[in-house]
Formats: C-alpha cells, structure tokens, sequence
C-alpha cells in the first residue's frame, strides 16, 4: 500500500437495451418466488477510473 488516498469512480461508455425474452424470478414480501418474462435486459459497459492524488511526491 502506498499511503495515498485514492478516488474510485466509473465512467459509462456504453449503454443499450438488449431485446430478448427470458424468465426472471421475482421474490415477493413473503418471500416466495414467482417466475416473469422479461422482454430486454440493461446492459452498461463502464471503466473504473482510478484517481491518484499527485500533489505529494512519494519518491
């Protein structure tokens, strides 16, 4: 570990609807599962970006 405080944050490049039927299961209050078709599904490609602050010189 260096000791520096480092910054984690995404960046969205990419985001679309995927159109294809397929079952998913949703649980209720009670707790019991009942099967939904679904019609698409979200799909996001992100990039985790790493921040490193660079004021400090560590060298």
């Amino acid at each position: 570990m260096c000791g520096v405080d480092t910054k984690e944050k995404y960046l969205e490049i990419l985001c679309f609807r995927q159109f294809y039927k397929h079952f998913v299961f949703v649980e209720d209050e009670e707790g019991n599962r009942k099967k939904r078709i679904e019609k698409y599904i979200e799909v996001s490609a992100v990039i985790d970006v790493g921040c490193v602050d660079t004021k400090e010189s560590v060298y």
